[in-house]
């Protein structure tokens, strides 16, 4: 991943250069900013703010300042009694007050644990957080449907992850049949799958048996073709699956369920002509670029994006010398979103594309502590002279460790929904569990602004927050005590 993604949540002002100290040589910035409980939203005066050499404490108001040599980066602790400690890197600057707020989460667990009565505990998740698909794809195809389930079984009794000698099933009780919900597959040929209806462009239908992950750590089924809608028509882009565990005889060990995000609110209709938003696109397509797309889809014949934009979400090469697809939209649109009030008034403005003012899909823990889509991803501009510096959309993402510290950072040159956890208290539990499996999936990290996300840690644990007992996974006495 490139190096320059590494973004920190910092917004920066000009200080007086009064304010600057040079002493021996040394230059100086300032740290500085609020902490406030991320359930109720009030300031918290009293926490401590230590950079590991000196430390501070928050006033009436929530406030506090750290004076740091300059051109440093300097790892972060928040804590006080009552709270979970948390931890933020900042890079000074001369001159400079580097703005580095919190949002500290209470202090958990003192219930009982239901997982203690389980034999196995099952963890299952959403890669991404929230895909998206279209609602109508007789006009152009920028993704088909597709949504990707992983599942993890642990025997407690035995402290051992389960990857053989089981079967793990996936259904959607209340979405069974997709077709009544998108024509994808009366355009699927013309696009390049020649898949069946309700069966995903993977092979994958909408019930089934997932297989071995690439890891050989759990079981993945990936590209289930769902939509947004149940059966009866209830707009549901938090759908859920029913995950059932079998032994080799058919008996059943234990199932769980998991929310598996989907949505078609791309709300070009915010900017295109409002009676018809497709053929908009397209006539404006063939006006900026000489192209004949709406000329085709007149006769019958539409197009995949990917046809000559590369799409690595598609892991399609598209033509030489056509920018992707990401940057194509990043870099055509970044000034045009004042083009119309409800654009400008769409909050954040990444809804104006992205899933969206109903769908809501930025929910997780750090929406809950006041961040935004620009505080990871950066603006429209920032996105688009990322790519064209050579950044991989889709491959390079923004990293937990860019704003955590290392002990929080993914593996390295691995995505956050790739990583497996690596720098546990105990070594023995290296290796063995996904990020995801503890802390859900992007954009929906536990715990979230979303009811329907922690359907798992309120099965196995009694809670809506990430995994944090050690009883979630181990009847061991000897073995929770060596995890603590």
């Amino acid at each position: 991943m490139m190096k320059g993604f590494k973004r920190l949540a910092l917004a920066l002002c000009a200080a007086s250069p009064a304010a600057a100290i040079a002493a021996g040589g040394t230059t100086y910035g300032y740290i500085t900013g609020t902490v406030k409980d991320i359930k109720l939203g009030g300031a918290m005066s009293g926490v401590t703010i230590t950079d590991g050499r000196q430390s501070v404490t928050t006033s009436g108001n929530g406030s506090y300042t750290l004076k740091e040599a300059a051109g440093s980066t300097y790892t972060l602790k928040a804590s006080t009694p009552g709270y979970q400690t948390t931890w933020q890197i900042s890079s000074v600057t001369a001159n400079v007050s580097t703005i580095v707020d919190w949002a500290l989460t209470p202090a958990y667990g003192t219930q009982p644990i239901p997982a203690a009565n389980m034999r196995y505990a099952v963890f299952s998740w959403n890669d991404l957080g929230m895909h998206c698909d279209q609602d109508d794809y007789s006009y152009f195809m920028v993704l088909p449907p597709y949504n990707t389930l992983h599942v993890q079984v642990m025997d407690r009794s035995a402290d051992a992850l389960v990857t053989s000698g089981i079967t793990v099933s996936y259904s959607f009780p209340k979405k069974t049949n997709s077709t009544l919900h998108t024509n994808f597959w009366s355009y699927a040929s013309q696009y390049g799958f020649n898949v069946a209806p309700n069966v995903g462009i993977t092979g994958s239908p909408l019930a089934g048996t997932m297989h071995l992950d690439a890891n050989g750590l759990g079981f993945v089924a990936e590209g289930i073709p769902i939509t947004p809608y149940d059966d009866d028509g209830t707009w549901d882009p938090y759908g859920t699956a029913v995950i059932t565990v079998k032994d080799a005889a058919g008996n059943v060990l234990q199932t769980t369920n998991v929310v598996a995000p989907v949505s078609t609110e791309m709300m070009c209709v915010n900017c295109h002509a409002a009676s018809n938003p497709q053929l908009d696109i397209l006539q404006r397509h063939d006006q900026h670029q000489g192209t004949t797309l709406a000329a085709d889809q007149s006769k019958g014949i539409v197009h995949a994006c990917s046809e000559c934009h590369p799409d690595n979400a598609l892991g399609r090469a598209g033509k030489p010398g056509v920018e992707n697809l990401s940057l194509a939209m990043h870099n055509f649109h970044k000034d045009k979103m004042a083009a119309t009030s409800t654009a400008v008034s769409t909050t954040p403005d990444c809804y104006n594309c992205h899933p969206g003012p109903k769908t809501q899909c930025m929910r997780g823990i750090m929406f809950r502590a006041g961040k935004s889509c620009h505080d990871c991803h950066g603006d429209m501009s920032w996105m688009a002279s990322s790519l064209q510096n050579g950044r991989r959309d889709w491959l390079d993402e923004p990293k937990c460790g860019g704003c955590h510290d290392a002990k929080h950072a993914e593996n390295s040159g691995t995505l956050y929904r790739n990583s497996i956890l690596s720098n546990a208290p105990n070594s023995l539990m290296n290796g063995k569990l996904y990020c995801e499996a503890c802390h859900n999936s992007t954009h929906g990290e536990l715990t979230t602004a979303n009811a329907a996300d922690p359907t798992i840690p309120q099965q196995l644990q009694g809670d809506s927050y990430w995994i944090w007992n050690c009883t979630v996974c181990h009847a061991n006495k000897t073995i929770q005590q060596m995890h603590r």
